[in-house]
C-alpha cells in the first residue's frame, strides 16, 4: 500500500532538509552511484528484509545505523540527502520512527513510502505512559514478519514492474526461511521449563515474541519506546516484580544503555543474560547480522538464560 503525505516540517527538520538540498543532495532522481534505484529504509531489520526481496535490483540503505535506537534517533543532513535521492522509502510505522516520520513524509516528491506493517493488527498498550499506543515491534513474531515481506514485495513490484516476478521468487524463498526460523525458535523454547518462560527486558519489544512462543512478559524498564526515562519508583516496582516472579535471568538489549537493568539485577539478585537484539540487527561478526540470525541469537540467549538448551 503506497502512502504519499506532505506535512509542515518542524523547524529543526526543515533546517536539516534545507542543508541537504543546498548541498546539492536532491539532484539524483532516485538512483544510486551504480545506476540502480536507491531505497531508503528506516531501520536495519527492515533493510535486511528489503535486500532479501530486492536481490541486486535495488541499492538499499538504512537511515538508523546498526546498533542505533530508532525511538530516540535524531535526523541528520545525510538522512535528508538519502531520502531525497531515493526512489522508494520503507518504514515500519505504528509509531516506531517518531523522529523520522516528518522527514520521510516531507523530504520526498513522488517517491512511494511503504509502511511494512500495513494490514497487521498491532497489540495496543493498555497501561503505563504509552497506554493506547500500538506496539510497533511486530517483526518479533516471524509469522507477522511474513506480512512485512508481502508489503515489501508489493512496493518493489510497483517500483520496478519488469522485475516483479524476480521479487516474488525471492520473497517466497525468504518466507520459507522465515518459516524455518519459526520452527527452530519453537524447538529452542521447548527446552525451557514452562515455569521459567518469563521475560524481563530493558524495553517492551518482546510482547509479540512472548505471545507467539508462550512467554509471560513480567516487566520492562522502558515501555514500547525508550523516549522517557523511568522514575525511581518505577524501577523499584520492576525490582519487586522480578523478585516475586521467580525470574532467573533478565535481559538487556544491544541498542539500550544497560545501567538501569544492571541495577535491577543487583537489587533483585538475578543474572543478566546474553544481550538481545531488539530494534537493530547485530554488527558484523556478531552472528546476528541479519533478521533471521538476529532472531535465532535471541532465542538461543533466552533459552540458555532461562534454563533451556541452545545447541
Amino acid at each position: 500500500m503506497i502512502k504519499r503525505t506532505h506535512t509542515v516540517l518542524p523547524a529543526f527538520l526543515a533546517a536539516v532538509l534545507a542543508t541537504a538540498l543546498l548541498a546539492g543532495c536532491s539532484a539524483s532522481a532516485g538512483g544510486g552511484e551504480n545506476g540502480k534505484p536507491k531505497a531508503a529504509v528506516t531501520i536495519s531489520i527492515i533493510a535486511d528484509m528489503v535486500k532479501a526481496v530486492a536481490g541486486d535490483a535495488v541499492e538499499v540503505e538504512s537511515i538508523v545505523p546498526i546498533g542505533g535506537d530508532p525511538h530516540v534517533y535524531e535526523a541528520k543532513p545525510s538522512d535528508a540527502r538519502l531520502v531525497s535521492e531515493s526512489a522508494i522509502v520503507f518504514r515500519n510505522g505504528a509509531g516506531l520512527e517518531r523522529w523520522l516520520d516528518e522527514l520521510i513524509e516531507t523530504g520526498i516528491e513522488d517517491q512511494p513510502v511503504i509502511t511494512v506493517t500495513d494490514g497487521i493488527d498491532a497489540l495496543v498498550q493498555t497501561e503505563g505512559q504509552y497506554a493506547g499506543d500500538p506496539d510497533p515491534h511486530m517483526w518479533m513474531d516471524p509469522q507477522l514478519a511474513l506480512a512485512y515481506v508481502d508489503n515489501i514485495t508489493e512496493g518493489l513490484s510497483e517500483l520496478l514492474p519488469a522485475r516483479a516476478g524476480e521479487f516474488e521468487t525471492n520473497a517466497q524463498a525468504y518466507k520459507d526461511r522465515i518459516l524455518e526460523l519459526d520452527r527452530q525458535i519453537r524447538e529452542l523454547v521447548a527446552t525451557i521449563p514452562e515455569p521459567n518462560r518469563k521475560l524481563v527486558t530493558t524495553h517492551d519489544a518482546f510482547r509479540y515474541f512472548g505471545n507467539r512462543y508462550g512467554f509471560e512478559v513480567i516487566a520492562t524498564i522502558w515501555g514500547i519506546s525508550t523516549e522517557k526515562e523511568p522514575s525511581a519508583d518505577e524501577v523499584r516496582t520492576i525490582v519487586d516484580a522480578v523478585r516475586s516472579s521467580g525470574v532467573r535471568t533478565v535481559f538487556v538489549e544491544t541498542t539500550i544503555n544497560p545501567k538501569l537493568m544492571e541495577r535491577v539485577a543487583t537489587d533483585a539478585q538475578v543474572r543478566i543474560g546474553t544481550p538481545l537484539y531488539g530494534d537493530s540487527v547485530g554488527a558484523e561478526g556478531s552472528g546476528a547480522e541479519d533478521y533471521i540470525n538476529m532472531m535465532l541469537a535471541n532465542a538461543r540467549s533466552i533459552a540458555t538464560g532461562l534454563g533451556g538448551r541452545a545447541p
